[in-house]
C-alpha cells in the first residue's frame, strides 16, 4: 500500500513549494500532478513581485525576462495613464515551474505526474487519502496523514468531500471569478518603456475585467485580459473571443507571432472561510488566496504554502491533526494577508459595477493619485480617497453614481476589515461568523444594485 505523511493534489506554485518546505522538515511527501512533468507550467501573467521571491528566498536570477520598475494604469480612452511604482519580474514561468520541481525533488519530495487524482479518501469526518489513477491506467489508494489541496481554482480535493455545505467544500462560483485568455507573443516591436507593465480598464474589451501588456525579453510580451465570470455565464462572453475582437485590431499585436496561448480561471474573491478541516489543508488557488483586484496569484500561493507547511509541522509535534489543530493556519493567514483580501473583495466588486464613463470621469478629476492606486489594489487601504470622493461629489466633478459606489465601497471596506478582525479563534465559532459574512456581502450588493 501507499502511505504518505503528506500527500499533495497539484504541482503548482503551491504545491511544489509546499512540498519543498514540507520535505525539507523530514515528511514523506507526494505530489500528484495530472500533467506530464515537462508541461507543468500553468497560463499567468508571467510576473510576480520583488518582495515576494525575496520574503521566500527564490533566487530568480537565471529565470528573469524582464524588470519591472512599475505598471502603467491607463484610463478606458487611453488619454489618461497612472503610473503606479512597483518593483517586479517577468519570469520564464516554464524555468518557473522547473525550479520549484528541483527544489522539491532535491529534498526528497516524490513527484507523480500525468497521474489524476479521482477522490478523497474519507473515514467520518476526517480525510486519510486519496484514489488516484496513473497513467498506466490503474486506480489505486494513497494514505497520508495530511491531505493538501493545491490542485487550483476548482479546489478538486475540497470540493469532493463528501460533507454537503460544509465551509471547505463551498464551490467557486461565476461571480467570484474571471475568466482570462493569454497569448505570450513575439512582436515586431513593443513601443514605450519595456520596465512597466500595462493596465488597460476598458469595459467593454475586458468586463468587469482588465487587458494586459507585459513585454518580457526582446519583443515578447505577455499579452491577454480577464472577463468577469457573472458575464461569461449570463452574457454567453468568451474571453478568447473578446481577445481577437478587440485586442488584434491594435497596431502593436499586428503580425505577431504566437509562442504560447492559453487560459484559464481565476478566483478574485475573499478567501474560504477556513482553509483547514481535519487532516486536510488547501493552499493557493484552491483555497482562493490570488488578489482580488489584479489577480496576482503567485506571491500569495507561496505564502499560503509557507503557513500552512509551518502549520503542519506545529499540530504534528503536538499530535493533533484535526481542525482544531491545524486552526492557526487560518488565524496566521487572515492576520498576514485575508483581511485585506476581503478588503479587496468589496472593492473589487465596486470596480465590476462601474461604466466606462464613470472610470474615466473618476480619473479625470483625480479621486487617486499613482500612490493610492498601488494601496488600494494591493492593500485595500482608502487612505485620503474616502474623504476626497465626497469634497470632489461636493464639487460636482464626479458623477453622483460613481461617487456613491465608491463610498458604499469605502464603508463596507471598513465593516469587512472589523468583521475579519473577529475572525474565530476556534471552528466552533465559524458558522455564526460565516453567517455574518453572507449578510455582510448581501447589504453590500443589494446597494450597489441600487
Amino acid at each position: 500500500m501507499n502511505r504518505f505523511d503528506i500527500v499533495i493534489i497539484g504541482a503548482g506554485t503551491a504545491g511544489l513549494y509546499s512540498a519543498y518546505l514540507l520535505s525539507s522538515l523530514g515528511f514523506s511527501t507526494c505530489v500528484v500532478e495530472q500533467k506530464p512533468i515537462e508541461n507543468l507550467y500553468k497560463v499567468t501573467g508571467d510576473a510576480i513581485g520583488k518582495h515576494h521571491v525575496e520574503q521566500h528566498r527564490i533566487d530568480v536570477n537565471d529565470i528573469v525576462e524582464n524588470y519591472y520598475r512599475g505598471a502603467l494604469v491607463y484610463s478606458p480612452n487611453e488619454d489618461l495613464k497612472l503610473r503606479v511604482p512597483g518593483e517586479g519580474y517577468a519570469l520564464d514561468i516554464a524555468g518557473w515551474s522547473r525550479k520549484l520541481l528541483r527544489m522539491a525533488t532535491s529534498k526528497g519530495a516524490e513527484i507523480w505526474d500525468a497521474t489524476t487524482f479521482i477522490k478523497p479518501i474519507v473515514d467520518g469526518d476526517k480525510v486519510c487519502g486519496v484514489v488516484v489513477k496513473r497513467r498506466d491506467g490503474a486506480t489505486f489508494e494513497v494514505k497520508a496523514s495530511v491531505v493538501v489541496d493545491a490542485s487550483g481554482a476548482t479546489g478538486v480535493v475540497r470540493t469532493r468531500l463528501p460533507w454537503k455545505d460544509h465551509p471547505l467544500t463551498e464551490p467557486l462560483k461565476p461571480e467570484d471569478a474571471s475568466y482570462a485568455y493569454r497569448e505570450v507573443v513575439e512582436l515586431k516591436d513593443i513601443p514605450g518603456e519595456r520596465d512597466h507593465i500595462r493596465i488597460y480598464l476598458n469595459q467593454d474589451v475586458a468586463p468587469g475585467g482588465y487587458w494586459w501588456l507585459f513585454p518580457k525579453r526582446g519583443n515578447i510580451a505577455n499579452v491577454g485580459l480577464g472577463i468577469w465570470g457573472k458575464y461569461v455565464k449570463e452574457r454567453g462572453l468568451n474571453p478568447a473571443d473578446h481577445y481577437r475582437k478587440y485586442l488584434l485590431k491594435r497596431k502593436e499585436l499586428q503580425d505577431r507571432k504566437i509562442i504560447n496561448a492559453g487560459g484559464g480561471i481565476v478566483p478574485t474573491r475573499r478567501p474560504l472561510d477556513t482553509l483547514v478541516w481535519n487532516n486536510i489543508v488547501t493552499v493557493g488557488d484552491a483555497a482562493l488566496t490570488v488578489n482580488p483586484v489584479h489577480g496576482g496569484g503567485l506571491g500569495p500561493a507561496l505564502l499560503s504554502a509557507r503557513l500552512a507547511s509551518e502549520t503542519i509541522a506545529d499540530a504534528w509535534e503536538r499530535g493533533d491533526l484535526s481542525a482544531t489543530g491545524l486552526w492557526s493556519y487560518n488565524l496566521r493567514y487572515i492576520e498576514i494577508y485575508g483581511r485585506k483580501q476581503a478588503k479587496l473583495d468589496i472593492f473589487r466588486l465596486a470596480l465590476q459595477h462601474m461604466s466606462n464613463e464613470e472610470i474615466q470621469k473618476g480619473l479625470e478629476a483625480g479621486i487617486v493619485t499613482e500612490n493610492e492606486v498601488l494601496i488600494l489594489s494591493s492593500e485595500g487601504k482608502e487612505l485620503s480617497v474616502f474623504d476626497k470622493v465626497k469634497k470632489l461629489l461636493r464639487m460636482r466633478k464626479v458623477p453622483l453614481s460613481l461617487a456613491r459606489k465608491l463610498i458604499l465601497a469605502f464603508t463596507y471596506m471598513r465593516k469587512i476589515e472589523k468583521l475579519y478582525g473577529e475572525y474565530p479563534e476556534s471552528p466552533e465559532k465559524l458558522e455564526v461568523w460565516s453567517e455574518r459574512v453572507r449578510k455582510l456581502y448581501s447589504d453590500y450588493l443589494r446597494g450597489l444594485r441600487r
